[in-house]
């Protein structure tokens, strides 16, 4: 059968988008449960001092940073693999991402700073960097299930669905089920006795998703790379050869590049919002325990809507402008909901008012967050489509790995800055709300302002230059389906 958009495969099954969108829901999961709760777990419930948290996760970092780019170009090359060169990676992240994310959040009572330490950076490492070898090449499998670009934001509008899906779901369940008042604690996220049982669900959903996503894209990958493969196998690639083919990858088609650089803007400010509410919460904002949830699904909210509406939004006003409008909001309003607090020009602390105020923020958002990731995958897909063009061969995953070196760098870089500064400032552990001195509250708030309106200015800047044009990547498919015709 013959596609009607990339003239080799048929459209994509239903079961089989819903599947792509269970894969995009794991890396999620574990984002949203590791920014949200990691440094506050460690920080203020285990008693971690900020030097050793810093250190840790830098560490972390690093593996992360190394690992993303290796495990794309890996993947890429791994034509012959068992279950080809997207799955079979895929499949082996299951018990590492599984066993890592649940012992995470199961730290042994008794143990020293170090000991601690070792904890966290061991079994974080197993997490993310199993993560890893799911997300990338399950991101870039979503630019090669089809070449069709309605399709293609069709994929990409469900994979976001698939990431709201999975942010709504962990925070809602973590305080419907985990963090719920009791045992003696003023804010449940205080007490250390929910954490393992919340590592377990985090480790438990995760995984499931992962089986559905393998099963549920094998049968249509085997299609895409039996007419799509390899005609060379290369050896596998040292790490300065790698590292050099990436600086090559930038210099040979500069979009790449600008793709790293946003994704890691952006990711860093969503990760300050994420890594650092339950302090905000707790601390700054005071909510009680309604307001709390509310607040870690409130961009969820806005940015389901804004699902529904980006295709239109990006056919009215063009890729490049969608995603230019959709940041300059979200970073106004992530930066007012703490800002204007700070001025006393807006309601009270611990009251109901300040929980509204703060929640109407988030949702506009993740509105306008919303509005702007869907044209970013999109774009995301066109960028390795423009690779594959300049190199002729596969490039999903390496370009994909862009992507998430932004992401594991941005969070990476909060949690580092973040555990530094609260060791800079001697942020007290475990104490009650009423006895947190309210200096070091309002110079965290001021941290955080700071640290979204600088990632903001640089990013005003760097959108703008994406060569995305709808003629230019429409004459780079064409060129692509002339390619893989020949080789037919």
């Amino acid at each position: 059968m013959i596609a009607e958009g990339d003239g080799q495969l048929p459209p994509l099954a239903w079961r089989t988008r819903f599947a792509f969108m269970a894969c995009a829901m794991p890396e999620l999961i574990k984002s949203f449960a590791w920014d949200a709760f990691v440094l506050f777990y460690y920080a203020q419930v285990i008693g971690l001092s900020g030097f050793l948290l810093g250190l840790a996760l830098a560490i972390i970092l690093v593996f992360d940073a190394v690992a993303d780019p290796y495990i794309g170009a890996l993947s890429d090359r791994m034509d012959r693999a068992p279950l080809g060169r997207r799955h079979t990676l895929m499949a082996a992240a299951v018990v590492p991402f599984v066993v890592g994310i649940a012992m995470v959040f199961r730290v042994p009572a008794d143990l020293g700073q170090w000991q601690i330490f070792a904890w966290l950076l061991g079994f974080g490492l197993l997490a993310r960097i199993g993560i890893s070898f799911w997300t990338v090449p399950a991101y870039a499998m979503g630019g090669e299930l089809t070449r069709d670009s309605g399709e293609r934001n069709l994929v990409a509008v469900m994979r976001n669905m698939g990431n709201q899906l999975a942010i709504l779901t962990v925070p809602w369940a973590a305080f419907a089920w985990f963090f719920v008042p009791g045992g003696g604690y003023s804010k449940p996220q205080l007490n250390p006795a929910p954490y393992p049982d919340f590592g377990l669900f985090v480790a438990a959903a995760g995984g499931a998703l992962m089986i559905v996503g393998l099963l549920g894209t094998r049968a249509r990958m085997k299609q895409v790379e039996s007419l799509d493969r390899i005609l060379a196998i290369e050896k596998p690639e040292t790490l300065p050869q790698l590292f050099r083919r990436l600086a090559a990858a930038i210099r040979l088609t500069p979009n790449v590049g600008l793709l790293l650089l946003v994704a890691l803007l952006v990711l860093f400010v969503n990760s300050v919002v994420n890594q650092l509410t339950l302090h905000l919460a707790t601390y700054f904002w005071q909510l009680d325990g309604a307001w709390t949830p509310r607040l870690l699904i409130a961009g969820v909210c806005g940015s389901i809507v804004a699902m529904f509406i980006a295709p239109a939004w990006m056919k009215l006003i063009g890729t490049r402008a969608a995603m230019i409008s959709g940041l300059a909001v979200f970073f106004l309003v992530q930066a007012g909901a703490v800002l204007l607090p700070l001025l006393g020009l807006a309601p009270l602390p611990a009251t109901a008012a300040i929980g509204a105020f703060v929640f109407l923020f988030r949702v506009l958002g993740g509105l306008a967050y919303g509005l702007y990731v869907v044209p970013f995958n999109t774009v995301t897909y066109d960028i390795g489509d423009e690779h594959e063009a300049n190199t002729g061969k596969p490039q999903q995953g390496l370009v994909a790995s862009f992507m998430f070196i932004g992401l594991q760098v941005g969070s990476g870089l909060v949690a580092l800055f973040a555990g530094s500064f609260l060791g800079i400032i001697d942020f007290p552990a475990g104490l009650p709300v009423d006895q947190m001195p309210q200096d070091k509250v309002r110079a965290l708030a001021w941290f955080v302002t700071g640290l979204i309106l600088v990632a903001g200015m640089a990013m005003a800047w760097l959108v703008g230059r994406f060569d995305v044009s709808a003629e230019k990547q429409a004459r780079i498919r064409a060129d692509l389906a002339r390619r893989r015709a020949d080789r037919s």
